[in-house]
């Protein structure tokens, strides 16, 4: 009973579930890597993370609000990816996840007690 027992404690952190959130992701690519081409590269993402922010306001499927704006972009949404080829597309990648608001940090906040700090 016992090597059962240490057998699936061992099993359950082995095995791990990934709960982070169903963020699509994006993807550009730049018609080359000529300064003029990266640069209307990032101008792209840019819009695309303002249009982004207007289109999934009150809007439950995040999916099909991303698949109903693939000709804004000339873009293709496949598998949570929202992928923009410029001109040829044989430039840089520049990759990332669209998110409703950027303002959210993975750091954890430690909040400090004044009555804690008194007594320790």
């Amino acid at each position: 009973m016992k090597k059962t027992i240490v057998i699936l404690l061992i099993l359950m952190n082995v095995v791990s579930v990934d709960a982070s959130s169903n963020n699509p992701k994006y993807k550009i690519i730049a018609n080359s890597n000529n300064e003029k081409d990266i640069k209307k590269m990032y101008e792209i993402k840019d819009d695309l993370i303002n249009d982004y922010r207007n289109w999934i306001k009150g809007v439950d499927d995040i999916d099909q609000v991303l698949a109903d704006h693939q000709k804004d972009y000339q873009a293709k949404y496949y598998n949570g990816e929202y992928k923009i080829i410029l001109g040829k597309g044989k430039g840089k990648t520049l990759t990332g996840t669209l998110k409703a608001s950027y303002c959210t940090s993975s750091k954890e906040i430690k909040k400090k007690s004044f009555l804690a700090e008194l007594f320790s």
